[in-house]
Order: structure tokens, then C-alpha cells, then sequence
């Protein structure tokens, strides 16, 4: 029940007292304010690392080759393992748990041609699936099609840097751009703010890219393939399943690191987010630190107020003043002091935050904010820090005997 005498009487006491209410509620408020900036921070080097790394095949596992660098089998060091379309049929056949899929062919310092503008670039051909896998954002027309594949067409998606320099104040759906002195139509394109190397490449259907590139070979330069929403342990499984099949398939020796490179991008994910889970564990603990700096100067703060109304509170425990009276007063004047100075370091901080993102734009680190989550436990534990730092001194008010409080001095 609000009883509206108790909290004139909680206002009267902290205005009679500006200065320590003051620095009081400073300590508090420089405690949530450091707490909220540091968490902010932390979600802005995150966002960065997210949003830079985050559409580099996440969530799939990638198949290499290179040159052997041990004897196995026979064979000797520094043989050739060429990878072709067929492995990664056979990988997609018989693994469980494998989604959508495309292999690669890459071509770097293409040269391309449109009317007068020219320009090196790099090419990759690919199948249909690398969209989904690479999260290729597309601005205009169509990406890689299953019909583009099977009738070798001259097509290509171009990323938006060939855009802005080669095609300048003209859109490039339906012109033909000359790539390696070979007229190929473009249908498509696409835009990675956050990376810009991928958006120097142009795709090209993969079947094309062999057929005009790689005298009609079935050879691929890599395969990636999709786990979904398969947990991390068992992408680790489906990785050494594909590269055992790899290894036996094209004679590798086991330890050979070389040969054949299976590369799981969740094992690289995990470590980001067990990196990050570190740091917010660091910041939310030394955060806390500081405040807890605050609210012990809050509870040492209403041991000077119990003491000083020592023959207030005898006076009303003799006129029947119940011990939880006492407790609640004395509580109620602590919450409300942590929770007032605590808000306004919270607004502090999410000001700050709001300043520092419309400064700051970094690849590694964007839209620094604290979320709803951090800010909903920093209410709760200064809610229950304002609590425990009065329940001492309240429980030390109510201990006070009448007789002894009017006796003193």
C-alpha cells in the first residue's frame, strides 16, 4: 500500500542532506554508467566481428586441395590433388545431415570490358547453392540458376565496386560485359557493405566456367556444403567423415596437413562466440564491481542516518511503532536512492552509447548498444543491492530500545 507520509518523510530526510545524498548517488550512478558502456562497447566490437565475418560461409564446411606434402600409399611428396564435381555429389549422397551444396572454380585479375570502361577483377563459378551459403545480398535481377548450369550460359552476377566503376550512371541488367574477351550477360547483381573484396567478383555459372576456363574439366577448385541447424558437435563428426572419405579417395596420408584441407567454419564460429561470452562475462563482473563500490558506500550511508535518528526512532517504537515499520523506512530510503541514481547512470550510458554510434563506423565495430536483457538485470541487481544495503542498518533501527535511544547523546 502507498502510504504517501512515509515517502514525504524518505524526500524531506535526503533533501535535508543534499550533499551527501549527492555523493552517494554519484557512486552509484558512475557504477551503472560504467557497467552499461562497457556492455555497449562489447556489443560493438561483436556486431563488427559478426558483420564483417558473418556472411563468410557460416554454417558450412569447406573442402580444399594443394599439393601432398608426405609419401603415402606409393605416391610420393608434393603431389597434386585436384578435387572434381563428383566428390561433392558423392559427400552430399552419403553423408547425413548435409544441406544445400556448390563447388568452385576462382579465377583471379580478370580482365572486364564494358563500351570504354575496364577493369581487373576476380571471377568465381559457381552452382545456385553458393547464394544461400555465401549470403549473397542481391540489389537487382537473379542469381546463378539450375538452367543457367545445365545449358552453359553466358551469364554472370557482378558484384556492386564492378557496378560503380565500370558501369557508371547506367544500370547493368541486360548488358553484356566482356569478361576474359568472352560477352556474357548480366542478370544480376549483388551488395556486401561489410566485405569489400566480394564485391569485386562477378559469378559465373559453374559449368560455363569449366566448359570456357578449364578445357570442359569436371576439376573444381573447392566444395562447400551446408549443416544447418546441426549442432556443433555434430558438424565436427560430419567434418572428419568427409575427411576421412577425402583422404582415402585421393591417397593422402592422414597427418598430411596439406593434401586435402577440410575447413569447419561453426569450429571458428564457436570460438568467436566462447570469445565473446568471455569478454561479456569480464565486463558484466568488473561492472558490478564497481557498483557494488557504490552501494557500500549506500549502506554506509544509512548507518550514519540510523545513528542519526537514534531518539527518532526510540520515540516512535514507544509510541508503537512496529520493528517492520522501522525496517521498511529505512529500506525504502535505500531502494529509492540506489534505484534514482542507478536510472540516471543508465541513461547516462545509453546516451553515450547512442553519441558514439552515430560517430564511430568501423568494420569491426558498429552499433555499439546495450540490450534490453543487460539493462532489465542491472534494474534487478540495483533493486536488490539497494535492498541489502539497507537491511543492516534497518535491522539495527529495530534492534534499538526505546530507553537506550532517548539516553542518546
Amino acid at each position: 500500500m502507498f502510504d504517501i507520509d512515509k515517502w514525504m518523510e524518505i524526500l524531506t530526510t535526503m533533501v535535508k542532506n543534499p550533499l551527501r545524498t549527492i555523493l552517494t548517488s554519484i557512486s552509484v550512478a558512475v557504477g551503472i554508467f560504467i557497467l552499461v558502456v562497457l556492455l555497449g562497447l562489447g556489443q560493438g566490437l561483436q556486431n563488427g566481428v559478426n558483420s564483417t565475418f558473418g556472411d563468410d560461409v557460416a554454417n558450412a564446411i569447406s573442402v580444399h586441395s594443394s599439393r601432398t606434402t608426405l609419401p603415402y600409399r606409393g605416391y610420393q611428396p608434393n603431389r597434386r590433388i585436384q578435387i572434381e564435381d563428383k566428390n561433392r555429389e558423392y559427400v552430399v549422397d552419403n553423408i547425413e545431415g548435409i544441406g544445400i551444396s556448390s563447388s568452385s572454380l576462382s579465377f583471379w585479375g580478370a580482365s572486364m570490358k564494358w563500351e570504354n570502361e575496364v577493369g581487373e577483377y576476380s571471377v568465381r563459378c559457381v552452382q545456385p547453392g553458393n547464394q544461400e551459403i555465401g549470403k549473397t545480398q542481391m540489389t537487382a535481377g537473379r542469381y546463378i540458376s539450375y538452367t543457367d548450369l545445365e545449358s552453359m550460359r553466358k551469364v554472370a552476377v557482378i558484384g556492386q565496386t564492378i557496378v560503380d566503376e565500370l558501369f557508371v550512371d547506367v544500370k547493368p541488367i541486360g548488358e553484356y560485359l566482356e569478361i576474359f574477351g568472352i560477352q556474357f550477360l548480366v542478370v544480376g547483381t549483388f551488395n556486401d557493405p561489410n566485405n569489400r573484396w566480394e564485391n569485386r567478383q562477378a559469378y559465373l555459372p559453374l559449368s560455363t566456367g569449366q566448359k570456357l576456363f578449364s578445357s570442359g574439366s569436371d576439376r573444381v577448385e573447392m566444395f562447400t556444403v551446408s549443416t544447418g541447424e546441426t549442432s556443433f558437435d555434430e558438424t565436427v563428426l560430419m567434418s572428419d567423415e568427409i575427411d576421412s572419405y577425402m583422404r582415402s579417395e585421393f591417397a593422402v596420408h592422414p597427418d598430411d596437413s596439406r593434401g586435402i584441407d577440410v575447413y569447419n567454419a561453426n569450429e571458428e564460429a564457436k570460438q568467436f562466440q566462447d570469445i565473446f561470452l568471455g569478454i561479456e562475462v569480464f565486463i558484466f563482473v568488473l561492472g558490478i564491481l564497481t557498483l557494488m563500490a557504490g552501494i557500500i558506500g549506500v549502506s554506509n550511508i544509512m548507518s550514519i542516518v540510523v545513528k542519526e535518528r537514534t531518539k527518532e526512532i526510540g520515540v516512535r517504537k514507544a509510541l508503537g511503532a512496529t520493528p517492520w515499520s522501522i525496517v521498511s523506512l529505512i529500506l525504502q530510503e535505500s531502494i529509492f536512492m540506489t534505484l534514482m541514481s542507478g536510472f540516471v547512470g543508465l541513461i547516462v550510458g545509453v546516451a553515450l552509447l547512442e553519441l558514439i554510434a552515430g560517430f564511430v563506423d568501423h568494420e569491426f565495430f558498429t552499433n555499439p548498444r546495450v540490450s534490453f536483457w543487460a539493462c532489465s538485470v542491472a534494474i534487478i541487481i540495483l533493486a536488490v543491492s539497494g535492498a541489502l544495503s539497507g537491511l543492516i542498518p534497518s535491522l539495527r533501527a529495530a534492534s534499538i530500545k526505546p530507553v537506550e535511544a532517548l539516553r542518546d547523546e
